[in-house]
């Protein structure tokens, strides 16, 4: 078996001794193909559908089929891709089955204040792409109705999008909403342990690995209801189901009321995100890998 994103150049020496291609990502082009080498793909979103036009999204619509039709098992990230995949590509009875992505154990890694938080600050935290399928304009008239918190909205932005955002930002907010650009992975995990909140309003995710995150550190988490995000969520964050800032604003409100990292709610949180781990995510992989090659544990 191989791992997909190795080099070609090292794999070509291991061809002949290969029996099962794990392409861990539809995004990934290469693969081995050969007699007797079972091709299992793992798909993570069927996004194309809904950011592609023109000839880019027919590109997507003919180039998924024919990774599928030269899989044997195909596997998704989540149930909400697994019902796209069915409802809008043919498997032509290819074995289809949910695995989860594993979370790292993010909480105990080291932490780094970032240099554009100050002492006295109190702020909300939305991590991810600044793309318009993150839907973070949404966020901007919201922030009228908290005036003592900051909003630090992390992650790549170069994509036009974030200019839109920028835009809505009122220039007497501009030091109060900031968008940060890319961050390291210490400064992600002290923002989590010391955000009020995790804000997460899109409307495109295939898992959604973020809400997560922050329930590791016990920070409450607001989603919206699109895509996967009710099942990777759950019970364990409150939900937007309307994008007026007042309707917004008042879902914050009373999700922070009487929430700390120590209440039962958070530690409830935190013991279900902890289920999504890399342990159980091998363990069913291997699983998978063995049945496939007609092998034992």
């Amino acid at each position: 078996m191989c791992h997909a994103n190795i080099l070609k150049s090292e794999i070509k020496p291991f061809a002949r001794q290969i029996d099962l291609w794990h392409a861990t990502h539809q995004q990934f082009k290469y693969r081995m193909h050969g007699k007797g080498i079972h091709q299992l793909l793992t798909i993570h979103d069927l996004n194309y559908l809904h950011e592609k036009h023109g000839i880019h999204l027919l590109k997507h619509k003919l180039e998924m089929p024919l990774m599928i039709r030269r899989s044997d098992t195909v596997t998704v990230i989540s149930e909400y891709v697994r019902k796209d995949v069915e409802a809008h590509v043919p498997l032509v009875n290819k074995e289809l089955r949910v695995i989860y992505n594993g979370i790292s154990d993010i909480e105990q890694k080291q932490q780094l204040k970032p240099t554009f938080v100050s002492d006295a600050d109190r702020f909300f935290l939305c991590i991810g792409q600044v793309r318009e399928k993150k839907n973070l304009h949404t966020l901007i008239p919201m922030m009228r109705h908290f005036p003592h918190h900051k909003l630090f909205i992390c992650g790549d932005n170069h994509w036009s999008y974030a200019d839109t955002v920028r835009s809505l930002i009122a220039p007497e907010d501009r030091d109060r909403i900031l968008l940060t650009g890319k961050i390291a992975d210490e400064e992600k995990c002290w923002l989590y342990a010391h955000a009020d909140a995790l804000l997460f309003p899109s409307r495109l995710e295939g898992f959604g690995i973020p809400v997560l995150e922050a329930m590791r550190f016990g920070t409450k988490v607001f989603s919206s209801r699109y895509s996967c995000l009710p099942e990777v969520c759950s019970i364990h964050a409150s939900y937007w189901d309307s994008y007026a800032p007042e309707a917004m604003a008042q879902v914050v409100r009373e999700g922070l009321a009487g929430w700390n990292r120590e209440c039962p709610a958070a530690k409830a949180a935190r013991e279900y995100s902890l289920t999504f781990n890399y342990d159980r995510y091998t363990a069913q992989y291997l699983q998978l890998y063995c049945r496939l090659l007609g092998v034992s544990r």
